[in-house]
């Protein structure tokens, strides 16, 4: 499989999981230990169930999420994508400020590594609007 279709998979599992609850294609893709570096005011992620609860969390405290993903490049071990997302800002999220009820927006870039066919770090940086 090439470091797209790696990319594409994992986008599929990442709104699996987001959307749907259903996490068995992200532990596939991920080594347990994977580390995910984290904007403010999150802290890293260390290993797959840190990913998996956190996106547990978010599912709960952002309704109504809606992600638009975009491919931007892929080369060797490494591949970069983009997302943008939007939901209601409705329950409590670690590290966050208390919910709003109002639409939050986030832009962000992913850079992902692979070691062994898994993903095992990936580096996130991007802007949320809506917070407050």
């Amino acid at each position: 499989m090439d470091i797209k279709e790696f990319a594409e998979k994992f986008i599929k599992a990442e709104n699996e999981a987001l959307q749907q609850g259903n996490f068995d294609a992200l532990a596939e893709l991920e080594d347990p230990n994977v580390v995910y570096h984290v904007p403010p005011p999150l802290t890293d992620l260390l290993g797959h169930e840190a990913h998996k609860q956190f996106l547990l969390t978010a599912r709960q405290a952002f309704s109504g999420q809606q992600l638009e993903w975009k491919y931007l490049t892929g080369e060797g071990n490494l591949f970069v994508l983009s997302y943008k997302s939007r939901g209601m800002f409705t329950g409590e999220l670690p590290g966050f400020p208390p919910p709003t009820g109002k639409e939050i927006t986030a832009d962000n870039l992913m850079v992902l590594r692979l070691k062994d066919g898994k993903i095992i770090e990936v580096w996130e940086k991007g802007t949320t609007t809506g917070l407050f």
